[in-house]
């Protein structure tokens, strides 16, 4: 749970556990972060679980918030709040400045930037197993679409496990058509933000 782990426990932890899946998400806001953390709340996560493993998301945003969101969610592996952006920089996740962000105009939230999503893997050893992380564009929605299915993930970590090539990738990604097929709440409200974003000129 949130209430007891920190950055710095998150990096003290690191080699406990067979596998740790550390996924970063940018916030409480963002549609495609919801959808994401709940498709890897479901089979993946009891994967990851029954190979020894565990789960850490993590975000800029603060402790309240991240509480919030795993308590909304309904997710059953640890939420961090890394304000500092420690653990970020320490994984090489790309780092949107605070002005740059949605919550540009909030007193505290993302004092040092919003850390953008990405997903690394790690075994016993330390060694990365597996690493994506968003780099920001227009086409990717500057950082919200595009993530790697949790299916892809898992073959990219049985692979290096079993010491083989990994499987092909199967091409899809948590993009706008796979919000709407499978989270048409969050599609809906991704859809309202570009229409804001329309009328607005942005």
């Amino acid at each position: 749970m949130t209430t007891s782990i920190t950055p710095a426990a998150v990096l003290d932890g690191l080699g406990h556990s067979d596998l740790t899946v550390l996924v970063f998400y940018r916030g409480h806001w963002c549609p495609f972060c919801q959808s994401y953390l709940r498709e890897l709340n479901g089979d993946f996560r009891s994967k990851v679980d029954g190979a020894g493993g565990r789960m850490i998301a993590i975000t800029s945003q603060s402790t309240e918030l991240a509480e919030q969101v795993q308590a909304d969610w309904g997710l059953d592996f640890s939420v961090v709040s890394d304000p500092s952006n420690a653990l970020a920089t320490h994984f090489g996740i790309n780092i949107t400045p605070k002005a740059e962000t949605p919550m540009a105009d909030h007193p505290t939230e993302y004092p040092n930037g919003m850390s953008q999503t990405g997903v690394i893997v790690l075994n016993r050893a330390g060694d990365t197993v597996y690493r994506w992380a968003v780099d920001p564009t227009e086409v990717n929605l500057h950082g919200a679409s595009d993530r790697p299915l949790p299916d892809d993930v898992w073959a990219a970590i049985v692979a290096d496990r079993d010491g083989t090539d990994v499987a092909a990738d199967s091409g899809r990604r948590l993009d706008p058509e796979f919000l709407a097929e499978n989270y048409p709440e969050q599609f809906a409200a991704f859809e309202a933000w570009v229409a804001s974003m329309s009328a607005s000129g942005s």
